[in-house]
């Protein structure tokens, strides 16, 4: 098995798919997306100065560890915390996985 990373892009509701699309123009294959609502309200606010949108997206990438900041790079790039997507991007080490190939696509 390879080194493997779980690479978690939580941003405001809509732009997961685009982080995606960043994402597998760096080399990934694939992605999940969950909707999810943030803890701190049920309506906008601002949090040490910054608007928070209750909306969440998760998107959630498993890559190779060599692929891993390429990807981050590419998805925070253009949606990261400065831009309207406010998107945070951090991995997690994978320590064990069934059914997960990065083998070519023919």
């Amino acid at each position: 098995m390879e080194n493997q990373s779980l690479i978690l892009f939580v941003c405001n509701h809509g732009y997961a798919y685009d982080a995606m699309a960043e994402a597998r123009k760096a080399g990934a294959r694939g992605g999940t997306i969950i909707h999810g609502r943030s803890s701190i309200s049920t309506e906008k606010q601002k949090f040490f100065g910054i608007t928070v949108h209750p909306e969440k997206d998760i998107l959630m990438v498993v890559c190779t560890d060599e692929q891993k900041q390429a990807l981050m790079k590419a998805m925070s790039s253009k949606y990261g915390v400065t831009s309207d997507a406010k998107g945070l991007c951090f991995s997690l080490k994978v320590e064990d996985s069934i059914g997960i190939s990065f083998d070519p696509l023919d």
